[in-house]
């Protein structure tokens, strides 16, 4: 039987506003159902990536591509099972209940190992999971800040107003921000909620319209040109969002364990996550070739009701979507300065603020460039392939030193080196069409 809640505590917490599950430090942060948790989910793991999948397959081919897809799938998918799992085992250990978070996760479980190097590195290793974690949310938001000015760009462009890139990331910054003051998942259910159901239409449409009059499959890329891989992996990795959600979600239910149970939040998410990749990128790709774009929505008819109304629909559904990015990195980072400069004598002030300074920095990011596609690869290839993958696959490694056999030794080594590989060639290649972007987009000014 679990621990009532005023009893759980934290073992030597890093976050100490958080001692008591489920309370912020206003002390109003109430636990969420099951449904609740679904919802979030869901969401958490389909955002502008999805509408990315069809440029995926331009660099991954129709072949090859939904097929290493779903290899790539099936590797998160175990490993946001491997962390969840590494998570309890810190939580066994304790003579009361822990909810340690992915950092405090990395930490524990190098602490408990028989390495002296990991025992001594173990927090520093811990902070740099919660870098990651931060700059893998703001990448998120950054994206979204683009994802929706390019759309809406191309909506006020048709009705004769082109205002420019960099006024609309400004126009769109407002509501950004006031979203990222709801302060709780429970304040996010309604926002969450509505975005799901935005998303679910622009999912249908999409399908829709990219299984119109398709040209014969042989026009297409069966196998991806080798320089296309990069991209390809970087832009899967980031479509596969969900990693820093599920420990937080997790942490906030009533009844967590039913979050990895056979029919639990996590499997049911991800059945439902993979099948829609795979649908919305075969499609997009067959239906658009060479020319897809980092968001299918840009390849739809631009004079057309329906696809207007679609693009400003699902723009609103992003905007929501960012208010719950920006809640997990709020989560993540706020802990940390509370507990270096607090406590504060007007909490929910320095909370305003701090909130506005983050959204600013993503606000700021935003204006480099107006690709979409290489900023969800650069996401993607930088923190999706660390976190999702290379992580998970370390702690499995090191809870399980001295049992470990020849299978889980040769899959969690090859996970680990598909996610260097992956981190190293997608940040390099990313970042170069990144500032060959800006360059371009400065010398037409």
């Amino acid at each position: 039987m679990r621990n009532n809640p005023s009893q759980v505590h934290y073992r030597r917490p890093t976050r100490r506003f958080l001692v008591v599950r489920g309370a912020d430090v206003t002390g109003n942060k109430k636990l969420t159902n099951y449904f609740e948790t679904l919802v979030h989910a869901v969401k958490g793991n389909i955002g502008s990536g999805i509408f990315a999948m069809g440029l995926a397959f331009k660099s991954g081919g129709m072949l090859l591509g939904p097929i290493v897809m779903l290899i790539i799938a099936l590797m998160n998918f175990h490993c946001q099972h491997l962390l969840i799992r590494a998570c309890i085992k810190i939580t066994d250990k304790e003579p009361v209940e822990v909810l340690p978070s992915f950092a405090e996760t990395v930490q524990y479980t190098f602490e408990d190992s028989k390495s002296k190097w990991l025992q001594k590195h173990s927090k520093s290793l811990a902070i740099w999971t919660d870098v990651f974690l931060i700059l893998a949310e703001y990448g998120f938001c950054v994206v979204y800040f683009i994802f929706v000015s390019r759309h809406l760009g191309e909506i006020l462009a048709d009705y004769g107003w082109d205002p420019g890139y960099r006024v609309i990331v400004a126009i769109i910054l407002i509501p950004m921000l006031l979203s990222s003051f709801l302060g709780s998942l429970k304040l996010l259910m309604p926002v969450s909620l509505t975005a799901n159901v935005i998303m679910w239409i622009g999912i249908v449409l999409i399908l829709y319209f990219s299984s119109i009059d398709l040209p014969p499959i042989t026009d297409r890329d069966l196998v991806p040109y080798a320089d296309r891989l990069p991209l390809f992996f970087g832009i899967v990795l980031f479509a596969f969002e969900g990693i820093p959600f599920i420990i937080p979600l997790r942490m906030e239910m009533k009844n967590p364990d039913s979050f990895t149970s056979r029919w639990g939040i996590l499997n049911i998410t991800m059945i439902i996550v993979i099948s829609l990749f795979l649908l919305v990128g075969f499609f997009a790709y067959w239906q658009w070739g060479d020319e897809v774009q980092g968001s299918a929505f840009l390849n739809m008819p631009e004079s057309e009701p329906l696809s207007q109304a679609t693009k400003i629909l699902v723009s609103i559904g992003i905007m929501l979507s960012y208010a719950l990015h920006m809640y997990i990195s709020f989560e993540i980072a706020y802990p940390r300065f509370h507990q270096k400069w607090g406590p504060f004598k007007h909490p929910s002030l320095i909370i305003y603020i701090y909130r506005t300074v983050a959204v600013l920095i993503t606000y700021a990011v935003a204006n480099i460039s107006s690709k979409l596609g290489t900023f969800i690869s650069l996401v993607g290839a930088l923190t999706g392939a660390i976190l999702a993958l290379l992580l998970p696959a370390v702690l499995e490694l090191v809870s399980l030193y001295g049992q470990l056999t020849y299978y889980v030794i040769i899959k969690d080594v090859f996970i680990i080196v598909v996610a260097i590989i992956t981190a190293i060639a997608g940040t390099i290649l990313s970042v170069i069409d990144i500032v060959k972007d800006y360059t371009e987009e400065n010398e037409e000014k």
